[in-house]
């Protein structure tokens, strides 16, 4: 029988992710933890940067850039962002596979000391770039924010008792998770779910719940996630 995984991921993401274990033979539920909101972002009152820092895919999913950017070096988290990156039509993408501190050394490596760099980032980061590159002038620019949902929807309640793995991929995904397990009276149910995490820091917010098993991927990218996914 089809293991049955819920994917918790913003709902763009999430789709994606379901389209590709779909095609291994998994069952997908989607329920995504948080929702995006956009703010509108112009880049006329941005001057020109060095680079351009992207920790997430939705950071530039909402804007447009000027074609004369185009050729800037760009700093991906993760390969979901790179392709979301070249999509847009920038030249010159480096992509790490882990996670933004990953990339300081190849930062720091092509772009000189004191150069204007460009970081559109979500409302809620987990680190403060300025205090990572304190040799460069970095531009924070908001142009998303993740809103955690309130409630589970009543298909993933009804088949919550039959669901083989939960994929998670934030911390913070993990808190609305746990909340909403308890205010459903779920955890009675998780002692047979295996919970699958991007990265160890995840596995720890979450491992004394009491899961069948609670794992991180090898690399934290949706690629990695999957290969786990396999062996479970």
């Amino acid at each position: 029988m089809s293991k049955l995984v819920l994917i918790t991921r913003p709902i763009e993401q999430a789709r994606d992710f379901a389209e590709q274990i779909s095609t291994l033979g998994f069952t997908p539920l989607i329920q995504p933890l948080l929702e995006i909101d956009y703010f509108p972002f112009s880049v006329d009152a941005v001057m020109k940067p060095a680079a351009i820092i992207l920790s997430s895919r939705q950071s530039i999913q909402n804007f447009n850039l000027p074609l004369e950017w185009l050729s800037l070096p760009v700093f991906c988290v993760g390969e979901m962002t790179e392709h979301i990156a070249r999509q847009k039509g920038f030249l010159n993408v480096v992509s790490g596979q882990g996670g933004l501190v990953d990339l300081l050394s190849a930062i720091t490596a092509q772009i000189p000391a004191g150069g204007n760099l460009l970081y559109p980032r979500g409302e809620d980061v987990r680190h403060d770039l300025q205090m990572l590159l304190p040799d460069y002038k970095i531009h924070d620019v908001i142009t998303y924010r993740a809103r955690p949902v309130s409630r589970l929807d009543p298909d993933v309640l009804g088949k919550f008792d039959r669901i083989d793995v939960i994929t998670l991929f934030s911390v913070r995904s993990g808190t609305v998770l746990r909340q909403l397990i308890h205010e459903n009276g779920l955890i009675s149910h998780i002692k047979n779910i295996n919970l699958l995490c991007l990265s160890p820091s995840v596995v720890e917010s979450m491992v004394e719940m009491g899961w069948g098993s609670c794992v991180s991927a090898d690399f934290p990218n949706q690629m990695s996630v999957i290969e786990k996914l396999k062996s479970i």
